[in-house]
This record gives C-alpha cells, structure tokens and sequence, in this order.
C-alpha cells in the first residue's frame, strides 16, 4: 500500500485538479477460478449455495489486490499526472493547459482495461479538493472542514480543551452555534462564515500565547468585557519589567434568558462567571476589576442590590476587590483580548436606575474616588408598636441578607402611647443588630413619624419622644451604612402582627422563618441601655400542640381564642414545662411529637418492653407520667406497625380452611420466579446465583445460573428461557426483591402484556411453588 502521506504531498502544488471514485470498487476485479470455491455462503431457507465471481467486500486481501491492479492501469502516470489510492483516482497538471490531455491519457487507459468511475462522485477541473481527508490546492494543503454535525462536536471539543489560551474562544466558536443546533433531519451545510471563523482558530492557534502563573504577593489585575452574544474576561499580573502578562483566558456564549439581560446585567455576570470559575487564583490576591466603561463602577457602589445581581454580589463579598479605570495597555496579551472584546458602550450614565442619590450619600460612597470596594449585602430591619387598652407590644422582624428571617415579640409592661412603642420597637431591633455585630442595616417600617424624625426632616417637639430619638441616632451611629425607608403597612404585616399577637403570625412565603420568641420589658428602653434584655420564653414551633397553651398561661393578659383559656383550665406550669391535672389530681408532663416517640417506643420495645398493645402501652404511659392528647390513637398505630409483633405475634383465630393450590387452566400460563444464592464457593465462571422458574400447570422447572441479581439478568432469562421457548405467560409471581420490582421490570411486563404479581413479605408461602 502506498503512503497516503507522500500521496497527498504529491497532489497539492498544482493549478488543475480532477477527482474520481472507482464505480462499485472491489467488484470490477475478477475472482480466479480457482478461488471462487472459497466464498461460497449459504443462504437461509431453501435457496441454496452462491459463490462469489468478482472480488466482493470484506476479503483480508481486497485492498491490496485492488491497489495492485491500479499500478498495473497507471504505472507510466503515477506520480507525474496521476495519483491513486485504491479507488481514488486524483488527475493533477501543473498548469491548466495540461489538464486535457492528463485526462484523455487517463480515461483511454481505463477504456482499454474496462474500469468504471462513478460519474455522482467525480469532480472536474478544479482548483482544490478533498483527498484523502485533506484539503489540497495550489498554495498547498489545509485541514478539511467538518463535514458533519459530529465532527464539529470533536473539533469543539478539542478547541475547549485548549480555551484557556484562546482570547474570547466562545466569540470566535460562536458562529458555529447554528450548525450544532441542526436537527437530525436537516442538511449539514459549510457556508463561509463557518470557513472564517474556522480559519481564525487555525490562524490564532499557530501561535498561541504563553501564559505565565501568579506570583504571590502581587495584585491580579481582571479585565472583562461582555457583548450582546458573549461575555469574557483576562486575567494578568505585572511582570518585574511591569508588562501585563496573561494568566488565564476565559468566555463563554450566553444563553437566550441571559441575551436578554441589560449591558449592566451582562458585566456583573461575567465578573460573577470569572469568579466561580477562577477562585482559587482570585482568593489569595487583590484584585483589580478594569472595565472598558464606568459601569463596573455603578454595579460595585450600589448600596442595595436585588435579585440576581444582589445574589452575585454576595458571592463575591470573598474577594478582595477593587475597580480601576482602565489606562495604558502594557502588554500584548492585553491589547489581544481588548480587540477580540469590543463590547458595548454605555455613554448616558444617569440613564441607569438609580434609586435615590441619598442612597449614595448615606453609604458614604465618593463617586469621585478612583478606587472602589464592594460593599456587604444589608440586614433589614421590620419594626411596628402597638397600643391596645389592655397593653402594648412591639414588633420586630430581623432579615439576613439571605433571607432567613427572625421575629421577636415584646410585651411593654408600662404606659406608652402608640409613638413611643414605635420607638421601641426601632430600639430594640436596633440593639439586637449591635450585638450580633451588623455593619450595614436598612430600617423599613410604617410609622412616617418616627422616620422622618430620624431623617431629620421633622423635629420632635415632644418631649417623652425627645429621648428616644437621642437614643435611636447614637445606636445609628455603630453601624457603617445605614438606611431607612417607609414602607405601606401591607409590606409590615408581619412585625404587625408581632405586636398585635392577635390572629397568629403570617410570614412572606420566600422567607424561611427560623424562630419565635416572645419576650417582655418592664422599663422603657431609654432607661435601661446597655442592660441585657432577658427573652423569657423557649422555641416555639407552629405544629407543637402546646405553644398556645403555654403563651397563654405564661402571657395572659395577650390576646388569645376562646378555646384556648377553656382548655388551658387543664393545665398548668411547672419549673417552665407545661403539664396536665389528671383527675386523680396527679400532674402529667405534657411532651411534644419527638418526645412522645421516643416514650412510646421505649415503652413497646425497650428494655423493659414486652411489645404490649396499643391501649396497654396508653395505660402503662400515663402510669409513668406523661400526657399528649392523641396518645391512645398514636400508641394502637405504634403497636400495629411494629415488624417484631407481626412475624412473632399471636395468629387471628379465624376459621381453619384448608390451603388450597394456584390453579392454572393451561400450561405455561403462570410461572413462579425465585433466585437461590449467594452460593460460596462460586463456579468456574464466577457464577453465584441461580434463578428458577416453575410452571404452575405442569411443574416444569427451568433454571440458570448467573454472576449478578440485576434486573436485567432477570429480564433476559424471562425473554430466553420462558417467552422464547414456551410462550408470553399470562402472570409471573415473584417476592418484593428489588430485581424483580425495579422499573426495568415494570416496563418488560407492560410491553409483553403480562401480569407481574408479587406476594406478602415475610410469607414465603405464597410463593411455594417457586
């Protein structure tokens, strides 16, 4: 066989090209006689033995046979018009002149020898062509384009591997996305743009650029860049010299949601993409975020941040990062990536949705700072007072950043208007805050007085409500940023509700609600500052059947159902437990859901348990003790699903009837299933397991070994052993295995349309047969 190499090399180089392909290939070359004999095959049925009289396909000496014959035809050609590779035949001339008379040359010689080209896949007096899987011309020899949807996939994939040296790879692969998007039925079609983009990769990775790893103790310097398509991002490091060398390059194509996303989305994106992927080079430096525009800028300094970009920036609250307007570039790695990133220009800065330029004041943010640092993620603070005739209460919601939220309710033990308990809710919010070491807070609440008093746009002219200010401005003063903002009482609902305590507490559904407390104050909060505010009550829980009983014997003066203050005449407190007065006048504690299973189950089957009944185990429960109002209905189920009672339990005394066999009215219409094993030691060939099956009509037996239990062993034996030999059963009974219920199962007996019955666990009876 010839070097395909040296052929390739021998076809390119030339101004006219034509290509040919043998027709039916193998088949033009004559068998021996004394070889026919030897691919004789037989047919199925009753048509008989065929022997072979041309060469066919598939013989282990075809190829060179084949290539044998076309030196033969060709061998004054080869290499000078002519160059031939089994059954491809390229016509090549030097100059075009020539291509004529190379061509009627070739095609008498085939005349005379009676070899046959298949005109549907020859090409003519050409400039370039595919030989041999390359692309040859006459400047040389290139890489073939993919020709399908699969070979785009491999060639992608190879480019992905090396993405970490290509500058904006997903921009330079983007113009192949429609190709990968083809369907199976549609044409794969190479157009120009996909030969650019192609050439492009080709050109860049002919010389790719060296990449240099981070010293430590020196900044990283991040440059990003996002288009309408794309986003992107170079990270580099200053050399000794100060050149920017490259670090890693990174990019991806963005999705349909996120195409829709605004210029300022788009950015903080790609630092939120550059950061998950790159932060194990990101944590231990100080990174310098450098930007085409100003809106880096904007995206680092905004003092509240809502969905997604509030969610990146919090994950970005790791990293030590800083924004730099971009300047000289001092490397050629950098000026690369600059080119491959147009990206967008933002010229309007005050078109951007800015909430309110007191916003910016109060986070003490100067726009005129060229350094900028990311700012932490606020907790939010929900406060309401409240004043009824019979007492007052505050209200407090405490919101992390994260959305888990916590609620506090205070009973106020002493005279306040409806101002004042305000205030304390506010105060005490407030000083909650301080002591879990809070940096920034945003205030939200429905008293417009108390807001715009602290805002400094109304003066407090009343006296009582002079020192609550004073004290609310000094605890302002311990966190960094601090905002307020007055909200309609429909967004408050919930720290109303905290201080009313009237219908029950209503949470927002995306909030996670960790704990209740509930707590009372019988000093002002302006008297007792920096004294420990003691919070009486335990956690409290909404499915606890004793949280109302308990608020209401330990707060009686709050407001309560009817139900409860009849029920709660039952019980009483006791050393901050909560039990019942039975009628013997013995006090029961009272346990909630994971302390009443626990009882009962060291009641039934602990040390001392003998498995006793349900109203036994009642009975035997509240001699011990304890008290929960469904106790009996809870230990008769306790009792019923203990696994020990029923295998080793007392036997029903029904009626004696005889046992009577499965009848199956024809053979192979029910078969039982059962596998033996794990048999030690294993066979020859590591079989362990043996599967049977018996019919239920004739009692015939069949039976396999197996390695493995999987279902699809199992599968297979039913479709060999039984449907092929005897017949799609009706019914197959096996036990509860996973084998035999997997899905793979379920599915087998859907299609064959059998029955797959299983019997009852522990009663290998049933199954008996098997």
């Amino acid at each position: 066989m010839p070097m395909a190499d040296m052929l390739i090399d021998g076809a390119a180089h030339n101004q006219m090209l034509s290509f040919m392909d043998g027709n039916a290939g193998y088949n033009q070359i004559m068998m021996a006689e004394q070889d026919i004999h030897k691919t004789t095959f037989m047919c199925p049925g009753h048509i008989g033995a065929f022997e072979y009289t041309v060469m066919p396909f598939g013989l282990r000496n075809a190829g060179a046979t084949y290539q044998r014959a076309m030196n033969s035809i060709f061998h004054d050609m080869i290499g000078h018009s002519l160059e031939v590779y089994i059954d491809d035949v390229v016509i090549k001339s030097p100059e075009e002149g020539d291509h004529i008379s190379s061509l009627r040359k070739a095609f008498l010689r085939m005349r005379q020898h009676k070899l046959k080209m298949n005109p549907k896949k020859c090409v003519f007096g050409v400039q370039a062509g595919n030989f041999l899987g390359f692309l040859v011309h006459h400047r040389g020899i290139e890489a073939l384009p993919p020709q399908n949807k699969k070979e785009l996939q491999s060639l992608l994939g190879k480019i992905n591997f090396l993405r970490r040296f290509i500058s904006n790879s997903a921009g330079k692969i983007q113009p192949f996305s429609s190709l990968l998007r083809l369907k199976q039925e549609q044409t794969f079609k190479w157009e120009e743009q996909h030969q650019r983009a192609f050439q492009e990769i080709k050109d860049y990775l002919s010389n790719p650029p060296v990449l240099s790893p981070p010293k430590r103790g020196r900044p990283l310097k991040l440059y990003i860049s996002a288009s309408e398509v794309s986003i992107g991002s170079l990270l580099v490091q200053d050399n000794k010299e100060g050149k920017e060398q490259a670090v890693y390059y990174l990019s991806r194509t963005l999705t349909e949601v996120e195409r829709r996303y605004s210029a300022i989305e788009r950015l903080c994106l790609a630092l939120y993409f550059t950061a998950v992927k790159l932060r194990h080079y990101m944590l231990p430096h100080t990174i310098y975020i450098i930007a085409k525009t100003d809106l880096i800028k904007y995206m680092l300094t905004r003092p509240m941040l809502r969905g997604r970009i509030g969610k990146w920036t919090l994950a970005l609250t790791e990293f030590t990062l800083r924004y730099v307007p971009q300047k000289a570039v001092k490397g050629q790695a950098v000026a690369d990536f600059l080119a491959d990133h147009p990206g967008e220009e933002i010229e309007n800065m005050d078109s951007l949705d800015i909430a309110n330029a007191n916003l910016l004041t109060r986070a003490h943010v100067c726009l005129n700072n060229p350094i900028y640092s990311i700012h932490l993620m606020p907790w939010k603070l929900y406060f309401d007072g409240s004043k009824t005739d019979k007492a007052s209460g505050a209200g407090v919601v405490l919101e992390e950043p994260l959305g888990i939220r916590h609620c506090y309710s205070f009973q106020l033990d002493f005279q306040c208007t409806n101002n004042r308990a305000e205030y304390e809710a506010l105060i005490i919010g407030l000083e909650m805050l301080v002591e879990l070491g809070v940096q920034s807070v945003e205030i939200l609440g429905d008293s417009m007085l108390v807001l715009k008093q602290i805002a400094g746009e109304y003066k407090c002219l009343n006296p009582s409500l002079a020192v609550y200010l004073v004290a609310a401005r000094n605890l302002l003063t311990e966190f960094r940023e601090a905002t307020w903002e007055h909200i309609p009482r429909e967004e408050n609902f919930a720290a109303n509700e905290l201080a009313q305590v009237a219908s029950g507490i209503q949470m927002p559904e995306d909030c996670v609600q960790r704990i209740i407390k509930i707590g009372r104050k019988s000093l002002p909060s302006v008297l007792t500052r920096g004294m420990e505010i003691e919070v009486n009550s335990a956690l409290i829980t909404r499915d606890d059947w004793r949280e109302p009983i308990m608020t209401y014997l330990q707060y009686p003066t709050l407001p309560s159902e009817k139900r409860v203050r009849i029920v709660a005449t039952n019980y009483l407190m006791w050393n901050e437990d909560l039990v019942r007065k039975s009628k013997d006048e013995v006090l029961l504690r009272c346990l909630g859901k994971t302390e009443y299973m626990k009882a009962m189950g060291e009641t039934h089957e602990g040390i001392c348990g003998a498995h006793q009944g349900g109203r036994k185990m009642c009975w035997l429960i509240r001699r011990y003790g304890y008290f929960w109002p469904t106790m009996l209905k809870d230990c008769i189920n306790y009792s019923k699903g203990c696994e020990a009672c029923q295998r080793h339990g007392p036997i029903q005394q029904a009626p004696s009837v005889p046992m009577n066999p499965v009848v199956k009215p024809w053979p192979f219409r029910g078969w039982a299933m059962d596998l033996i094993g794990k048999i030690y030691p294993a066979s020859s060939q590591q079989h362990c397991f043996i599967i049977v099956a018996t019919d239920y009509f004739t009692k015939w037996v069949e039976a396999k070994p197996i390695k493995t239990t999987t279902s699809q062993e199992i599968i297979t034996f039913i479709e060999e052993q039984i449907i092929q030999r005897f017949g799609i059963p009706e019914s197959i009974t096996t036990d509860r295995g996973s084998s035999f219920i997997s899905r793979d199962m379920l599915d087998m007996a859907e299609a064959f349309k059998f029955k797959l019955l299983q019997y009852t666990p522990y009663y290998a009876q049933a199954n008996g047969q098997a």
